[in-house]
């Protein structure tokens, strides 16, 4: 990335330079009695800016643009205006005393010569105004590199906390179900060995579609089901369970396993009683460009020594929402005495295309 940033800058350099020299070759009435003389000259006195300049942008300017040190430019800026002010007229009385001694014609220039010192402040607002226009010209090349890497770095830390909430989601999910199967090999061998099966279809989706960025929202909901229906078993009758899945497009892409947790929350935290049935009713609506997920459930009236909405599942999602769909989500959860209530609506504009 570096290499092409200064390469563009390059390009733009020697561009801009090659334009320059044409206007002045094309505006010069320097009355030379030979053109050999004036191409000398244009080289000599052209060539000094070119190395000066580009010497300032990419080897002096860039250390100090990287540090923000606008004060340190402003004096490389001047100090190297100086020193090509310096040089431009060592070179002219270069010019003067080689036709002075005959070697080169003589010239009017020559005849119009002015002392050293006047040369010097004579070419002084020249360099400052070169000086200045090509690194301002590097200062926004290096300005846009750092915004381009800012951009980049940005980009990776949130993958790097996807990710790492990510691992935290998938070990919580596996530790539930696995030890609802447990408990059910020593009541049931034949259904647990059936429940393992399903969970093994469960597991597959975890391993190889977690690592994506996005699914399609009816793998997404098929894995849901899947998770669903090992729990039902696990609950047995003693549970009403309702669930509704209305799909514009089924392709639509969602982060994986970023609904998982609420329907996880509603089966760990559902009442359990003997005299009335708990209940869970999840509804996900898929309209257009908006994803509206719903999930509610009964809880017990008796307060658990954990607060209802504690937990790493839960508490992840929060932070997925927030770094996956900045100002595009609205999460409402609301709590009686009797009743959990989830709800989430999310903006897919971007996100949400198929592929």
């Amino acid at each position: 990335m570096k290499k092409y940033q200064l390469k563009s800058f390059n390009s733009v350099f020697f561009l801009l330079w090659i334009i320059i020299a044409g206007i002045i070759w094309a505006v010069d009435d320097s009355n030379y009695p030979f053109l050999f003389q004036k191409i000398l000259s244009a080289i000599a006195l052209l060539g000094t800016l070119i190395v000066t300049t580009h010497l300032l942008c990419n080897r002096i300017l860039s250390g100090a643009i990287l540090k923000n040190r606008m004060p340190l430019i402003v004096i490389w800026i001047f100090l190297m205006a100086i020193s090509q002010s310096i040089l431009l007229s060592l070179f002219l009385e270069g010019f003067y005393l080689l036709e002075s001694h005959g070697i080169l014609p003589l010239s009017e220039n020559s005849e119009n010569k002015e002392l050293f010192l006047a040369e010097v402040f004579g070419f002084l607002p020249l360099t400052i105004l070169v000086n200045l226009g090509f690194g301002g010209l590097k200062f926004y090349f290096e300005h846009a590199k750092l915004y381009e890497q800012h951009l980049i770095l940005q980009k990776e830390h949130l993958e790097t906390q996807l990710q790492s909430l990510q691992a935290q989601i998938n070990p919580h999910f596996m530790f539930n179900v696995l030890n609802h199967i447990h408990i059910l090999i020593q009541k049931d061998s034949d259904l647990a060995s059936s429940l393992l099966i399903k969970y093994s279809d469960i597991l597959r989706y975890q391993l190889y579609g977690s690592d994506k960025e996005s699914v399609n929202i009816e793998d997404e909901i098929r894995f849901m089901k899947g998770y669903i229906e090992v729990e039902r078993y696990r609950w047995e009758n003693t549970l009403n369970f309702n669930a509704n899945w209305q799909l514009e497009n089924p392709k639509m892409q969602v982060p994986p396993l970023l609904l998982i947790p609420f329907i996880e929350n509603a089966f760990k935290h559902v009442s359990r009683s003997k005299s009335h049935k708990g209940y869970i009713s999840i509804n996900l609506n898929q309209n257009n460009k908006e994803l509206t997920f719903e999930v509610e459930n009964s809880k017990s009236s008796i307060k658990r020594t954990t607060a209802f909405n504690s937990g790493i599942g839960l508490d992840n999602v929060k932070k997925r929402l927030n770094l996956l769909y900045p100002n595009k989500h609205s999460l409402i959860i609301s709590e009686t005495e009797n009743v959990y209530h989830s709800k989430l609506i999310i903006n897919l504009s971007n996100d949400g295309e198929s592929k």
